[in-house]
């Protein structure tokens, strides 16, 4: 039987990323919107920039539109760890799509970290990035039986992927908690910063040439014979390719693509700081966790080694923002790291990813406009390489195929843009979360 902490709420608790507060939040200049784009795309998170980048790189003309202020979303509110797995398992892929097509699809979230790597390189982005590896704790011994039968199947077709089992008796090299009974670690992942990151990237597209329209929404599309005319708060503006990487926050512009994300409400807590000593002992190496609940805890410290850092999927809490919400995830951290008892909550923020109906991420250029999307909440790296490749689709570059293209972009009848569902869904999942605890307490 394992015990609980509590964390307590801040007097001075703030309702916004801890991250912001090292965030360069200086206001973009106000550029003259061109009356012509060869490419215009609408979002300015990681997406958005990344395509953008790639398009000038490419000798576009670019211009980028944000309903916000760029990266208000889950560009700067995400927890900053950039993953190299699917949601899907190997096995499943395996059985979906034969082995040759599952290989394909698991290595593009690889190429995805090798990628957003080169790239911070190359632009010289001080974010904090490191390939400090995650570890993937499971709840309970099936979970874990699970990971290892995966795990193997993956390797035997793969080979040599950078990932290893753990027992429960080696775990506390990974992560200080007796919530978990062992589990697997990834050696080829990261994290960063994700906050200095997105300025990183703001820089590097504008230095590149691309015009960012802050708080600029695009409000209406209408295919002409040669180009599109977008409609936006500044006035019209004619582009012969337009991309759509709004993921979470796709709204009602394209309908049909509307209806087919889920958005998804990510919420995330900052411990107050603490010992860096007791950091480490609790997190040895600094590196990322996610845990094999369906809602998922997925932590990791700040990259000073001074706090703790915990998201989840709220479920109910989720139309609860505010001090519920925050204590919520305050008791998550508790039951992970019972010694943190009476630690204070500083900040607590939340955002929106999205999912596909299939859990696979999705990109396509439809003759003049495009899409990448759908990240199902491990988007740090997908969603960097996805853009890449939708701004080599919009060049009519070839190197912008991907394992993804020839996929299907699933809709259900029952969906109209307004997931009424998910509050049933996060209650099934919790009541699953709840036996998948138990059964580990019992083993």
């Amino acid at each position: 039987m394992t015990t609980s902490a509590r964390l307590k709420l801040a007097d001075d608790l703030v309702f916004r990323p801890w991250w912001w507060d090292a965030r360069q939040r200086h206001a973009l200049p106000e550029p003259e919107m061109p009356a012509h784009a060869d490419v215009a795309i609408v979002g300015g998170g990681y997406t958005g920039l990344s395509a953008a980048l790639t398009a000038a790189r490419g000798g576009a003309r670019v211009v980028v539109f944000d309903a916000e202020d760029p990266g208000d979303g889950a560009s700067t509110r995400n927890g900053g760890m950039v993953g190299d797995r699917l949601k899907p398992s190997f096995p499943k892929l395996e059985k979906s799509f034969g082995i040759e097509r599952a290989k394909a699809l698991m290595a593009e979230p690889a190429n995805a970290v090798d990628y957003v790597e080169r790239l911070i390189l190359d632009l010289g982005i001080d974010c904090d990035f490191g390939r400090m590896g995650r570890y993937y704790p499971a709840v309970n011994p099936a979970h874990f039986r699970a990971m290892e039968t995966s795990l193997a199947a993956e390797q035997a077709a793969r080979g040599d992927i950078g990932a290893t089992m753990v027992s429960a008796e080696e775990q506390a090299q990974f992560v200080a908690s007796p919530l978990y009974a062992g589990g697997r670690v990834q050696s080829r992942t990261g994290g960063l910063h994700p906050a200095k990151f997105h300025d990183g990237l703001m820089d590097a597209a504008r230095n590149a040439g691309v015009t960012v329209l802050a708080r600029t929404a695009v409000l209406g599309l209408e295919e002409e014979d040669d180009f599109i005319r977008l409609d936006t708060g500044l006035g019209y503006i004619n582009a012969d390719r337009v991309l759509i990487c709004t993921n979470g926050y796709t709204g009602n512009l394209q309908p049909d693509l509307q209806r087919r994300v889920i958005p998804v409400t990510s919420a995330i807590a900052a411990t107050e700081e603490l010992d860096p000593a007791l950091v480490e002992r609790l997190i040895p190496g600094g590196r990322m966790i996610t845990d094999s609940f369906n809602l998922l805890n997925y932590f990791r410290p700040s990259p000073d080694g001074r706090r703790i850092l915990l998201g989840t999927r709220p479920g109910l809490f989720a139309a609860k923002q505010g001090p519920r919400l925050a204590q919520y995830i305050g008791n998550r951290i508790g039951q992970i790291f019972p010694e943190l008892d009476g630690t204070q909550i500083t900040h607590c923020w939340w955002g929106k990813v999205a999912f596909s109906f299939d859990h696979f991420p999705k990109i396509g250029m439809n003759e003049r406009i495009g899409h990448a999307l759908c990240y199902g909440g491990s988007g740090v790296a997908m969603s960097v390489w996805l853009g890449h490749k939708l701004g080599q689709k919009a060049l009519g570059d070839l190197s912008g195929r991907t394992a993804f293209d020839d996929m299907a972009f699933p809709g259900r009848f029952y969906y109209r843009a307004r997931p009424w569902f998910l509050g049933p869904a996060m209650a099934w999942y919790g009541s699953q979360d709840r036996m998948a605890g138990r059964y580990r307490r019992a083993a």
